[in-house]
């Protein structure tokens, strides 16, 4: 079976970043079939790199998370002309599987498909447009249409759809498209487990880290918010760590200056490697959306990932997620509109060391049942080969 895999945010783990496309090219090869990646980079030259045994084509696209909505649209057409192009001149594959967002990905798999005969397969990781229009990004009434209208399209045309979350799952069953759809979540891979941690914390300091992006959709500062509260009662062995980048960076640097908190560092982003040594060094992993429940159906990978090390967790928002840290115990979903009711209603007993290793039990039973490369991979693997 030969693919191509198009995903405009390919990453490695030396990147860091989401690197699930990393893990299903790798499960390709490993399978015997033939994949190629078609991506982009921020560098000013086209280059084909051998990863792994696969070619990954990098496309000279500009995109950082900071970028302007139509400077976005700017990248996700110059992707998509020099996506086609390539495609165009690349061996025919037996498929293409198309990673979305941004949805133009899926735009691009359904035109290759119209002008080259080519099945598709769409994996869908936010639901678009839906989620740029709840935060508020599109307003226009008549392009939200014309988008809606294309997102329907891109499912009705795929071979098939790859849900990353239960409740993915239930929007496409709503929508009809249920016989066509599996659910492949992001990992938890635990051979993270070996990675060391970061630094040695003094036991008597409770830290909170957040990995990952620093974007509008994060809505970073509610953890500013509970930094804030911790300095504000004197609490001396509450910490917080955020290690990323983003569009949101510079504001959060501009609050923790203006509030004077000593109990925030800001790491830059890393490999995936010091990703992981940071969350293995504190005490619960931090999940945070902005209140748009829309992006509350998603996959973060920063949730596996602290499945996967066995790390107690700490979320702000609902959806699936928010109801599975519950019901399995593995770590507290909080308001974050009333960082007081944590401190008062969570705090006293995460003080207790027992606690904490219950939660981070859970965490990891809750991965090694539902989530691993192990269980995941083969059902993937089987949607794609049936």
């Amino acid at each position: 079976m030969r693919v191509i895999l198009l995903h405009q945010y390919y990453k490695t783990p030396e990147e860091g970043g989401g690197i699930r496309s990393w893990y299903l090219c790798r499960a390709l090869t490993e399978a015997g079939h033939e994949v190629e990646v078609v991506t982009a980079w921020n560098k000013k030259e086209h280059k084909t790199l051998l990863i792994d045994g696969y070619p990954v084509h990098y496309l000279s696209v500009h995109y950082s998370n900071d970028l302007g909505f139509f400077r976005r649209i700017r990248s996700f057409t110059a992707f998509f002309i020099a996506a086609y192009k390539k495609v165009n001149s690349l061996s025919r594959p037996d498929f293409i599987y198309a990673i979305s967002t941004p949805l133009s990905i899926g735009g691009l798999a359904k035109w290759i498909r119209w002008r080259k005969s080519i099945p598709y397969f769409f994996e869908v990781g936010d639901l678009w447009p839906d989620v740029p229009a709840q935060m508020g990004y599109l307003r226009n009434p008549l392009l939200i249409r014309i988008l809606k209208s294309l997102e329907l399209s891109i499912y009705k045309s795929a071979k098939g759809i790859v849900a990353m979350s239960p409740a993915m799952v239930d929007y496409f069953n709503d929508l009809g498209y249920g016989s066509k759809t599996t659910c492949v979540t992001n990992f938890s891979d635990l051979s993270l487990s070996s990675t060391p941690s970061h630094e040695r914390e003094p036991t008597d300091r409770f830290t909170v880290a957040y990995v990952g992006t620093l974007g509008k959709a994060n809505h970073l500062s509610y953890l500013i918010d509970l930094a804030e509260e911790a300095q504000k009662r004197g609490l001396k062995n509450f910490r917080c760590i955020l290690m990323g980048e983003g569009a949101e960076e510079p504001l959060l640097k501009k609050m923790i200056a203006e509030k004077g908190l000593s109990n925030v560092s800001l790491l830059p982003h890393s490999s995936k490697e010091a990703a992981i040594s940071v969350l293995k060094s504190a005490s619960m992993a931090y999940l945070s959306f902005g209140p748009y429940d829309k992006l509350w159906t998603g996959s973060p990978n920063k949730y596996f990932d602290a499945l996967a090390i066995g790390k107690p967790i700490l979320c702000n928002f609902g959806g699936w997620i928010g109801d599975e840290i519950t019901d399995k115990k593995c770590g507290v979903v909080y308001s974050p509109f009333n960082p007081q009711s944590f401190f008062d209603k969570h705090w006293p007993s995460l003080q207790t060391e027992d606690i904490l290793e219950s939660m981070g039990q859970n965490a990891l039973t809750l991965a090694k049942g539902s989530y691993t490369l192990a269980k995941q991979i083969p059902k993937w693997l089987t949607f794609l080969c049936r």
